[in-house]
């Protein structure tokens, strides 16, 4: 993709999450992005093609990410410390693309879910065969429940995302480290503890 598409896809993405597809207008993307509106309907032909694009570029993300993970990761905690990393970092990298999965799934709650399903459902029967694994041989929590676990762990780095800015508000900024670093570091500890027998 070239450098024009990828800044309009950054841009809508943002406005997209901000203000929502309705309150989002192609003249708003395109004069942040520095070019006139027919310029930006050359790239993509309407503002529907655009969110379609902005979805496809999200969501095509974790087709092409997560069996390179799964691939390389061959440990239970190996795979669990990559997969964590990776959908963390995909956030940090834009927080606006955690505000517009919550925002699409509250206004289109069914495209969302349908959309979701088919993006990351194979995927997630992967890794929900792998808990099963991980139970069955001793490794992991018998407790823990795959499927409510995963989608738990999903909802968490999102929502500390659209969130990001309540810990310092609420709390200040006591020990140095950026709120962002202390959501990650304390999220994936509870991640971890909810799946594997604590460390003596």
């Amino acid at each position: 993709m070239n450098d024009t598409k990828s800044r309009i896809l950054a841009v809508a993405t943002r406005r997209f999450a901000r203000a929502g597809f309705d309150g989002t207008s192609l003249s708003d993307i395109a004069q942040e992005v520095g070019m006139r509106k027919p310029s930006l309907l050359y790239h993509f032909e309407s503002k529907d093609a655009l969110r379609e694009a902005v979805l496809v570029d999200l969501l095509g993300h974790w087709q092409t990410r997560l069996p390179a993970i799964l691939e390389r990761a061959h440990s239970g905690g190996d795979r669990f410390a990559a997969l964590f990393d990776e959908v963390h970092g995909f956030f940090a990298a834009d927080p606006a693309r955690a505000l517009l999965v919550l925002r699409e799934v509250v206004d289109r709650p069914q495209e969302t879910r349908d959309r979701l399903s088919e993006a990351i459902r194979p995927w997630l029967s992967l890794l929900t065969s792998a808990i099963e694994d991980g139970k069955r041989a001793g490794s992991l929590r018998p407790e823990v429940d795959p499927e409510a676990y995963l989608v738990q762990s999903i909802v968490m780095i999102v929502g500390s995302f659209v969130a990001a800015d309540l810990g310092a508000a609420v709390f200040g900024s006591s020990d140095g480290k950026p709120w962002s670093e202390r959501q990650r570091i304390e999220a994936r500890r509870m991640a971890q503890h909810a799946l594997f027998f604590s460390r003596n």
